[in-house]
């Protein structure tokens, strides 16, 4: 089991970067060090009060202090002092386990970063987000809190993305349209990867598939088969998957996420028949899938999908996924179903009609 190993190192090495970047980061940003914003340069005898109360762990005058200093910063126009601040706070308060503390920072965090003036995301911003996020998770009872926190950042984030006519073969167009509506890629990977390592795999799966990381999307994949799937359904983990990105029109990482999960699951690999089949009709078919859509071949498309037309009818969410990745990647409309459930049906709703009609003729008879 080559890959067994191979998976344990590639989280070995995704935790271990994970964790010195933490430690760096918080190193950078710790109570010490918050002596050196614009704020405590006029105001160092509130500097000094915060990192005593701090010390002594007095969590009740701490949390009015932050609260204080903070207003002072946004009534000087200090937005990246108050963010700073905010963020020593919660992280102070999320380890010491004083949940209703860190939440009400977490809301001023939100709220401040709507002051922003910034453009894009920058490096410092992005990581103070990834850890309130982690942070959130590992004191709250339950995740209501860090998912609140979670849509109203990704939700801000889209500002920064304008809404424009969509072109299939435009990667830029994709990308920008694609960020403004789901928030920024890189917020949804940060927030993957802190759920993959609490083994949160439902909303890991939901924050990589609007995320450009489809490296780690696949080792999670395997990882979360070969925990909790049937040996058989090892195609199923990554079909699913790459049908939700197709739909999401993000043919790169459906591409990439195909490749590097079959190149590194021991059941893919053991199924390879040669260079380019394998055993499982579910694979084939993704594969020619895939570069029916890079080569915007739509005849050979349609003859692979009547070619594998008994394996796609045994899902019919297949079919689904299909008549969506038609319009988007072939601007083939689907046709629209008669929708409205049993009662939009003209021929049952004229049956039943009639029968009504016929009972009340036979009951006058009698």
């Amino acid at each position: 089991m080559e890959t067994k190993s191979d998976l344990a190192n590639y989280l070995a090495d995704l935790k271990k970067s994970e964790s010195e970047e933490r430690k760096n980061f918080l190193t950078n940003f710790s109570i010490d060090n918050l002596q050196n914003l614009d704020i405590f340069k006029t105001h160092r005898k509130l500097y000094d009060r915060l990192k005593l109360v701090a010390d002594a762990d007095n969590l009740y005058e701490a949390d009015q202090l932050y609260k204080t200093i903070h207003f002072r910063c946004l009534n000087n126009n200090s937005i990246d002092d108050a963010l700073t601040l905010l963020f020593n706070g919660i992280i102070f308060f999320t380890d010491k386990n004083s949940i209703q503390c860190a939440n009400d920072l977490a809301k001023a965090f939100l709220e401040t970063l709507k002051k922003c003036t910034m453009n894009s995301l920058n490096k410092e911003l992005r990581t103070q987000i990834k850890l309130i996020h982690e942070s959130l998770g590992k004191c709250s009872l339950t995740d209501e809190e860090r998912a609140e926190f979670s849509i109203a950042v990704l939700k801000w984030s889209t500002n920064w993305f304008k809404k424009t006519k969509m072109e299939i073969k435009n990667e830029d167009s994709i990308t920008e349209n694609y960020q403004n509506v789901f928030g920024h890629y890189d917020i949804h990977r940060d927030f993957a990867i802190n759920y993959w390592k609490e083994k949160n795999y439902i909303q890991a799966r939901y924050h990589f598939l609007h995320s450009l990381d489809s490296e780690a999307f696949a080792y999670m994949l395997i990882e979360c088969h070969l925990n909790f799937g049937f040996p058989s359904e090892y195609d199923l983990f990554l079909a699913q998957a790459l049908f939700q990105f197709l739909t999401l029109r993000n043919l790169k990482s459906a591409e990439n996420l195909f490749f590097i999960y079959c190149q590194n699951h021991p059941m893919v690999k053991k199924s390879k028949i040669n260079n380019q089949f394998y055993e499982s009709a579910t694979i084939n078919f993704l594969f020619f899938l895939i570069t029916t859509l890079k080569e915007s071949n739509f005849i050979e498309y349609k003859e692979i999908v009547k070619f594998y037309k008994s394996w796609l009818n045994q899902d019919s969410s297949y079919n689904m996924y299909l008549e969506r990745i038609e319009e988007y990647f072939f601007n083939v409309k689907s046709v629209k179903k008669e929708s409205g459930g049993l009662f939009c049906n003209r021929k049952f709703i004229f049956a039943i009609c009639f029968l009504f009609w016929l009972s009340n003729f036979k009951f006058k008879l009698i």
